[in-house]
């Protein structure tokens, strides 16, 4: 039998001796008020700490509370494992951060080779590479990194494609024509005030705050309009890039330190250097196959050429060993290697696309340097014309070795005014700055280099000389992009952007072991793992004070890594600015009661009431 009750609108249903009451079905009116929960969705970074987790021994639902997902979210994450970290080992990191699913292998190889091919065609301010080129260059690379599979999805690399693929890399503002065409003046404001925080917290001085940047050295190059150019571009076999050579520049905020150039060329042992002490030359000398920037020469140059230098200056200035070094987003730089390669030495990486707006070297440094470089060769050509009159132009131009580079290079650093340096600092660091003309005297000074370059080349006359206009030798001073090839692409996306350093190695190349980088996550898990500790101990022993005593020795010895997790998680900040914003890792940390005081900004476990 039912009854209906009107008094609290129920109804009581009698079936034999039971008697169940069954409320009313809720209207979508009275459900709209409570609040749905917020789904949780991981990007496969995430993904691939959960899999950690689960390996490391942690239960199914521990895993789960940790990253505020269900037992079964954890669940089918382990199920789609090889699909995830195979994804993952395709993608770039930053597609990982922000993709959520399991996307093709081959669309992830293609678009990590993309966007590697991005970064150094951008190097060049007169390329362009726009939305179009992008597209082209995509469905090219998708064909050759799906040559010879069978069942290959087809690939049209629509404009849906490229404004997802822009957002996974946060490439805002395609049209890419240039450094600046693609530059992010947003997360650059951020970072100019993140940096002159650290400066003022940390009393950083002008000394001791460094800036380092690659840029590529055509060193033959005297004008692509010029008959020199002309004649050599026909030749047979004739190739840019065998005059092409990579510097890695540096100088400090104040402008009276510049590092000694460092120099990758192409041939370990040039026949003009045979003989001469590599290590007592005007640059450190390095060298790859491709004549790249690549991360272990990098992190050569960090160690054996950079921290010396530096260390020594300071010294000489009666200054502490403390330095800052500001560096753009390339993936030679060796991010987390450099987060701990050194206790004195801090590293900021600049956000993507903002080297071109507010890093001192681009802002009149390098181009200034090129500007005396160009001016030496002309210089020099006009001597060895002057001394012999029989001479030419191309008998100048193919008589020069690399020897007499090096010495073009060191003298044209040499010449670099630390007014110039100091000045170039302006955007990201005003206060700095000591000199009133700021960029407008750079931008003076490289005019009258520029001005003094065409007088040169109108004395040496000849076709494209004597005519020589202020775009001509512009277009000489412009960075200049060498197009990798897709077997450059598959290497560059191998070991990072340059050539292989295993391929290229010899006994007699200067090199530094790499270190395993200590990361927050790292340190979460040995966190975690001393609380799986803790928990069983407290559990099995049966003498709670002997377990209580093991936890405070334990946490005490675990203060310096919560030191050092405080200060990884201060610097992740800076990498993301904004959009970029994101905590490396947000559990608990061990550390004891009586030091809490020390470390006030990390969040502790509550061991008070274990302890007392």
């Amino acid at each position: 039998m039912v009854y209906w009750c009107h008094n609290f609108h129920i109804f009581v249903l009698f079936v034999g001796d039971f008697t169940v009451s069954m409320a009313p079905k809720r209207s979508a009116k009275t459900l709209s008020g409570v609040p749905k929960r917020k789904k949780a969705v991981m990007c496969l970074t995430e993904k691939i700490r959960v899999l950690d987790k689960l390996r490391s021994g942690l239960s199914y639902s521990a895993v789960g509370r940790e990253f505020n997902v269900n037992e079964s979210t954890i669940r089918y994450i382990q199920k789609k494992e090889q699909e995830i970290r195979q994804s993952v080992r395709e993608a770039a990191p930053e597609s990982a951060k922000v993709t959520s699913i399991v996307r093709d292998a081959a669309m992830e190889k293609m678009e990590k080779q993309l966007t590697l091919w991005i970064h150094e065609m951008t190097t060049n301010e007169r390329s362009v590479v726009d939305s179009v080129v992008v597209r082209l260059k995509a469905k090219e690379i998708y064909g050759h990194v799906t040559q010879g599979q069978e069942n290959v999805k087809p690939f049209s690399a629509s404009a849906g494609w490229l404004a997802r693929f822009k957002r996974r890399y946060h490439m805002k503002n395609v049209k890419l024509a240039g450094k600046a065409g693609s530059a992010d003046w947003e997360a650059a404001e951020e970072f100019k005030k993140y940096l002159l925080s650290i400066i003022h917290e940390k009393g950083y001085m002008e000394e001791q705050v460094f800036n380092a940047d690659e840029t590529g050295l055509f060193y033959k190059n005297v004008g692509k309009r010029t008959y020199v150019m002309r004649m050599a571009s026909k030749a047979p076999g004739f190739k840019s890039f065998q005059d092409h050579a990579t510097l890695l520049l540096c100088a400090n905020a104040k402008g009276d330190f510049k590092c000694k150039p460092l120099m990758v060329h192409r041939a370990q042992n040039p026949r003009a250097l045979r003989g001469k002490n590599l290590n007592r030359m005007p640059v450190h000398w390095r060298w790859n196959k491709k004549a790249w920037m690549a991360s272990g020469i990098f992190w050569d140059w960090f160690h054996n050429c950079f921290i010396p230098e530096a260390e020594r200056y300071l010294h000489s200035k009666n200054l502490a060993f403390r330095v800052l070094l500001i560096l753009d987003d390339a993936p030679v730089h060796c991010h987390e290697e450099l987060e701990n390669a050194h206790p004195d030495i801090e590293v900021l990486f600049m956000p993507p696309n903002t080297a071109s707006l507010i890093q001192p070297l681009s802002q009149g440094i390098i181009k200034a340097f090129k500007a005396h470089y160009t001016r030496e060769l002309y210089s020099k050509a006009f001597e060895a014309l002057d001394a012999n009159e029989e001479a030419t132009m191309m008998d100048y131009w193919r008589s020069v070795t690399i020897r007499n580079v090096i010495d073009y290079i060191g003298t044209s650093w040499d010449s670099i005014k630390q007014a110039t340096i100091n000045n170039c600092w302006g955007n990201v660091w005003p206060d700095c700055v000591k000199n009133f003309e700021g960029f407008e005297g750079v931008t003076k000074n490289i005019k009258n280099t520029v001005e003094n370059i065409m007088h040169i080349a109108q004395q040496i006359s000849g076709e494209g000389f004597d005519d020589m206009k202020e775009g001509d030798v512009e277009e000489i001073l412009a960075e200049m992009a060498v197009e990798p090839t897709n077997k450059d692409l598959d290497e560059m996306a191998k070991h990072g952007i340059g050539v292989s350093d295993d391929e290229d190695a010899d006994e007699s190349q200067p090199t530094t072991p790499r270190i395993v980088p200590l990361t927050a996550a790292k340190i979460a898990e040995w966190n975690s793992a001393l609380e799986k500790i803790f928990n069983d101990m407290e559990e099995c022993d049966p003498m709670l004070e002997r377990s209580l005593t093991f936890k405070r020795l334990t946490s005490n010895a675990f203060v310096p890594y919560a030191e050092t997790l405080k200060d990884l998680k201060r610097k992740a900040k800076q990498t993301r600015l904004k959009q970029f914003f994101k905590p490396v890792w947000e559990g608990k940390l061990l550390t004891p009661p009586s030091c809490e005081s020390q470390t006030p900004e990390v969040e502790l476990p509550d061991l008070a009431h274990h302890l007392h």
